[in-house]
């Protein structure tokens, strides 16, 4: 009898071991699969203008990502010798905009502050791609 009792045992942590799999792979599944507030989230448009050699740039942007640098590619074309082909990226995540060099040549200032990693910036901020200032303005969400 105890035999019996022992294999019972056995199989009913078996079926419990794997309807606990079977949960835990469910709901991955969907968490995965839902989409993600990020995608679902308004974004506060970003204002950025600069002066080079005293032609003034003005452009707004709504995405969540807006890459900066000389090339045409760029969303934000800087046409400056101390500024990369690919130097910069302002990302909207984590309710608030991030600024990130992207390995330049001549770097990333804001505030007199080489910008080495992502860094969050503000309403108000003036950031340095090599020589060029990009004033910031970010229009809050009503």
């Amino acid at each position: 009898m105890t035999e019996t009792l022992n294999f019972a045992l056995r199989v009913a942590m078996l079926i419990a071991l794997y309807a606990f799999l079977a949960f835990a792979v469910v709901t991955l599944w969907r968490s995965v699969a839902r989409p993600s507030s990020a995608e679902n989230q308004a974004i506060p448009p970003i204002t950025l203008t600069t002066d080079i050699d005293e032609n003034p740039k003005e452009a707004v942007f709504v995405s969540a990502e807006v890459l900066l640098g000389r090339e045409a590619h760029n969303d934000f074309t800087l046409e400056h010798p101390t500024v990369s082909s690919r130097h910069a990226r302002l990302q909207y995540r984590q309710n608030q905009w991030w600024f990130e060099d992207l390995q330049s040549t001549n770097g990333s200032y804001l505030d007199n502050l080489r910008i080495e990693e992502p860094i969050v910036v503000k309403d108000g901020d003036t950031i340095y791609c090599g020589e060029v200032a990009i004033h910031i303005k970010i229009k809050p969400l009503s």
